[in-house]
């Protein structure tokens, strides 16, 4: 019984929630070299608001594979990074920013760009410098 509440709290923190940004995700992924559809996302969470609520700020991190270039012989062996990233989605606009970084401070640094003047909420923590 445990083990069932420790997966559904899994699949529960895994979940986007928002089938769009998700698809901005793992689009933005393929563009850059990974297999976005097969990506893991993780943690998706809105950490920074505008009121109303037009323009938002969510962080994620993902385990997505490198997209190997061909070549003649066997296949390489498949390498995974774990990627930290951060979508900027303005809804009056219709736009989504993606970005990915493979170091946690780069997101940190581009956080602090992007929530300037916004409400930092608390799923922030580990973002922001205490």
């Amino acid at each position: 019984m445990i083990a069932l509440l420790k997966s559904l709290q899994q699949k529960w923190n895994d979940w986007c929630g928002d089938r769009e940004m998700e698809l901005e995700i793992r689009k933005h992924l393929t563009q850059n070299g990974y297999y976005g559809g097969s990506a893991k996302l993780q943690n998706v969470r809105l950490v920074a608001v505008q009121r109303p609520g037009w323009l938002q700020v969510f962080r994620f991190e993902a385990t997505a594979r490198l997209q190997a270039e061909e070549t003649e012989g066997p296949d390489p062996e498949a390498v995974y990074e774990n990627l930290y990233g951060l979508v900027r989605d303005d809804i009056r606009h219709k736009t989504n920013s993606v970005r990915v970084f493979q170091d946690p401070s780069e997101r940190r640094e581009l956080f602090l760009r992007w929530s300037e003047d916004l409400i930092q909420l608390r799923g922030a923590q580990g973002l922001v410098d205490p």
